[in-house]
């Protein structure tokens, strides 16, 4: 894939995938405008298997769509120096 796409270009194309975009264009928000997208897969190990492969120099990885039910998030914690 070469086409640089919108954020809504993306959605309504992978919508229930993972995406890897490549330099993606961000507002100071770092929300994503647009950008290439190189990789899709509704299997994210596909997705961080294809980063490792292509070794882009800034990837953005998304989901598109709504986070499956089962679907569990870390957060990282900040300690502030004491």
């Amino acid at each position: 894939m070469d086409e640089v796409m919108s954020w809504a270009e993306i959605k309504e194309t992978f919508n229930g995938e993972w995406v890897l975009i490549e330099d993606p264009e961000v507002t100071r928000y770092q929300e994503i405008i647009r950008g290439k997208v190189l990789f899709h897969s509704t299997d994210r190990s596909a997705i961080h298997a294809k980063v490792r492969e292509l070794n882009p120099l800034h990837p953005a990885i998304m989901y598109v769509g709504e986070f499956p039910k089962d679907l569990e998030f870390a957060l990282p914690v900040a300690y502030a120096a004491g």
